[in-house]
């Protein structure tokens, strides 16, 4: 069976500008990297840059700067909340 390189979710930026989006969205990056990236991709305003937190509403997670998706079985169907 082939490695899930890629995972559909809901990224929700309701703290920042009231937004939610359904995403495939690479599991392997580093939770930094990933919102860095959305940022850009999506034009989110009203972040400093100070801090990168994700919480995994449906699992009860809370990942930081260099966790990854992948290594807390974040999977397809979950919804990610930016803080």
């Amino acid at each position: 069976m082939a490695v899930q390189t890629h995972i559909n979710v809901t990224v929700d930026f309701s703290k920042w500008n009231g937004k939610t989006y359904d995403l495939r969205i690479p599991n392997h990056q580093s939770i930094k990297y990933l919102l860095k990236n959305l940022i850009e991709t999506l034009k989110v305003q009203n972040h400093d840059g100070s801090h990168y937190v994700i919480k995994v509403v449906n699992k009860s997670l809370l990942l930081t700067d260099n966790d990854r998706l992948i290594d807390y079985e974040v999977t397809d169907g979950d919804i990610l909340q930016v803080l």
